[in-house]
């Protein structure tokens, strides 16, 4: 079969075919990202020409709500694919302050002939003789009124043949075509900002479309909202309260709206409803669940319980107020259901119940998507596609297939996806800069609300004691962990270089310098060895995560561990060996492990997390869970029972612990609303006493320089909120 007009583009060595979506060096394929690709296109297009930024965002993110660092990021992409660089460009001339001009030579091969080849129907033979030219004139010699009548019956029978044989084609043309269209739900999208106040943390959307809920942060703590679509009539039906308010959810009538809190120093989430019209609280009792996922009558909801004494997760379902709970299916640790983001989906013939499960097999870890029969309990895989991390999943009300807001790599954003049910096939719906999390749909399947968030992170130096910090390192992602140098240096996690490394500077922030190549530094954990010598963090690079090791000068990466899941590396003071927390669901554990390698030795079989070791190495700390709270318990370096065991406050944020100096207290985050500070808690009791006095911001990270003047903190500014995406059918 024969295509005219294709469009393809060839400068120098490369070919660039629209139609295709390929650019191809030598005729080698390039990888390049779908909105650089789109954007070579628009520039090679218009060659020649300034193209302004303005009408780059018009033609490559239409209706889409983008920050020009995209823009940059992407040329920077196609910059590398091409390999030129802004400072010595052959093909891409920038002009500062308005866009960008493609000046290499092009050739357009647009009017050249291409042959598909393509294989479709068998061919058709009448009365099992092959019809050809030769056969129809041997049939019709002249004087033979026989051979006449058969030629004239051979040539209505190859017309009739042909034909059908051109209506198939049609037809099945046709039908690839409706079929390819019916099986890209979102392939053209709309953007539609819903809040603008840039704090939303969670929102969830009414399946008629109508109404939406979503959680604001304000100085006072985090509070619940309820707003009409397409009209600014927001009303507040929880006040702010002092705790992590987890995702919300609307009952299917739109009624009721359920959300998660934990507060103050619990061990477990709560539960809670209220009408969507505000109200008077209701605790659902004997739910522990940080997200819950309604059948689609709305008698039911199902949720993932962890049960970290027993080492199983559950897949749990209960009438909607919390009675008559049944478990589905249990998993034992370590291939267990997710329980701490909303991964859980009802299909809406109501039999089966989408989730998530985290794997760890011996060459990789990662997560999957799969189906549980409600009657049975029986459990399917829904996709192959790996995933790196999931934070949601909504199933679209048509049964076609399920939307997902997560990554498959560790130097990915969390972008929202579409999963095809029930082939599986994996296709990204937005792909930018921004983080996605929390979806909801309409009932129509044509809109869904997500939350957009964009960070920007920061390292700020300032002597100890002081309310000055000069802000010394800025940009896109996150910057932490870092760690100073014996020399006081700063090297810290950046994704700069597009991938996650290492990189190193003074304390001013001059001499900046990449420190590793594909390292793949995860964020859960980096410390220095005695001297210097070593940096030990956690990496995805063996395909799952584990502690790594490095030489100061970023040479000799080296694996340390190759357990389920290693995190939390911290370097003992004499340099000798490495604790670090084994297992991130059910039951962590803490570990050691020789700097120089070796086996390594289990120094608690108790649930052990987030650990940090005493300045004078004789002491190690970390998070439990009792009496249904989280504590902070304190051993030996070498393990052993418990020697002393602290209340956790009510502000502390998660995991982040520095011992003092003296080793006499311990420094962690507090956070209240939106801003985080430093506090610290006396070891041999007493008040907890604040010790900074930041007014906005997160405060992610913080470590004292090795002779104890200068503190350096790693804060982060995110602008989140409500967005409607519709699909192309709705504009």
């Amino acid at each position: 079969m024969r295509e005219l007009n294709r469009r393809i583009y060839s400068f120098e060595n490369f070919r660039l075919d629209a139609d295709n979506r390929q650019l191809r060096r030598d005729d080698k394929p390039l990888p390049l990202p779908p909105k650089a690709l789109d954007l070579l296109l628009a520039l090679v297009e218009n060659k020649g020409r300034l193209v302004e930024k303005d009408e780059l965002f018009t033609s490559v993110w239409r209706d889409q709500i983008v920050e020009e660092s995209n823009l940059t990021v992407h040329i920077s992409q196609i910059r590398k694919a091409l390999g030129e660089s802004k400072n010595n460009p052959r093909f891409i001339e920038t002009v500062p302050g308005y866009g960008y001009r493609f000046v290499g030579d092009v050739s357009n091969l647009e009017d050249e002939e291409f042959v598909i080849e393509t294989e479709t129907l068998s061919r058709i033979t009448i009365e099992k003789e092959e019809i050809s030219d030769a056969a129809i004139l041997e049939s019709g010699k002249p004087g033979t009124d026989k051979n006449e009548a058969a030629r004239k019956n051979r040539l209505k029978e190859y017309a009739a043949a042909s034909a059908i044989l051109i209506c198939l084609t049609l037809a099945f043309g046709v039908y690839f075509l409706n079929a390819k269209k019916s099986d890209v739900p979102f392939e053209k999208i709309k953007f539609t900002r819903l809040t603008n106040n840039g704090k939303v943390s969670a929102a969830t959307l009414s399946s008629d479309g109508k109404f939406i809920a979503y959680v604001l942060g304000e100085a006072e703590g985090n509070s619940i909202w309820v707003r009409q679509v397409g009209a600014a009539n927001d009303t507040r039906i929880v006040p702010p309260v002092k705790a992590q308010v987890y995702e919300l959810t609307f009952t299917p009538d739109g009624t009721h709206l359920f959300y998660n809190l934990f507060k103050d120093n619990n061990a477990d989430l709560e539960l809670y409803r209220i009408s969507s019209l505000g109200g008077v609280s209701e605790r659902i009792p004997n739910v522990i669940a940080s997200y819950i996922a309604f059948a689609p009558d709305g008698k039911r909801f199902a949720y993932a319980q962890s049960d970290s004494a027993a080492g199983q997760n559950h897949l749990v379902i209960a009438d909607a107020d919390g009675t008559n709970q049944q478990t589905i299916l249990s998993k034992n640790h370590p291939n267990t259901f997710e329980t701490q983001v909303s991964v859980v989906a009802w299909s809406p013939d109501g039999e089966t119940i989408a989730c998530l499960v985290n794997r760890f097999e011996a060459d990789a870890s990662y997560s999957s998507i799969v189906g549980v029969n409600i009657r049975d309990g029986s459990e399917k895989t829904l996709s192959e596609q790996r995933w790196y991390d999931v934070f949601s999943i909504e199933w679209l009300n048509n049964g076609s297939g399920l939307l997902i807001s997560g990554n498959d790599k560790i130097t990915g954003n969390n972008q929202i996806w579409f999963l095809s049910y029930p082939n599986g096939a994996a296709r990204r719906i937005t792909n930018d800069l921004s983080q996605y999390n929390s979806l909801s749909a309409t009932a129509d399947g044509k809109s869904f609300l997500t939350v957009q968030t964009n960070t920007v992170s920061s390292i700020s130096v300032g002597e100890t004691g002081s309310d000055y910090f000069k802000e010394i390192v800025s940009e896109t992602g996150v910057l932490n962990p870092f760690v100073w140098t014996a020399d006081g240096k700063i090297v810290f996690r950046s994704t700069a270089d597009g991938q996650s490394n290492l990189w190193t500077m003074d304390a001013d922030g001059s001499n900046r310098r990449q420190l590793t190549i594909n390292a793949q530094v995860d964020s859960r954990g980096l410390c220095i060895s005695s001297g210097g010598k070593y940096f030990v963090f956690a990496s995805w690079r063996s395909g799952k995560t584990n502690l790594w090791r490095v030489d100061a000068d970023g040479k000799n990466l080296t694996q340390l561990t190759s357990g389920e899941a290693d995190t939390r590396p911290q370097c003992s003071p004499d340099g000798q060996s490495v604790v670090y927390q084994k297992g991130l669901h059910s039951k962590p554990t803490l570990w050691k492990i020789n700097s120089e390698g070796g086996e390594p030795v289990q120094l608690t079989d108790f649930y052990a997390k987030w650990n940090a070791i005493s300045n004078d190495g004789n002491r190690i700390s970390y998070f439990y869970m009792a009496e249904d709270k989280w504590r902070i318990g304190i051993i030996g370096a070498e393990g052993g029972a418990m020697q002393q065991r602290l209340d956790v406050p009510a502000s502390l944020k998660e995991s982040e612990i520095r011992w003092s100096p003296d080793d006499r207290s311990l420094f962690y985050i507090g956070t209240i609303g939106n801003v985080g500070n430093i506090w610290n808690l006396p070891l041999e009791g007493g008040e907890t006493k604040q010790i900074t006095n930041f007014k906005t911001h997160y405060l992610e990270d913080f470590a004292w320089s090795p002779d104890g003047t200068k503190l350096a903190v790693s804060r982060s500014s995110t602008v989140s909120d409500a967005v409607l995406i519709n699909t192309s059918d709705n504009f």
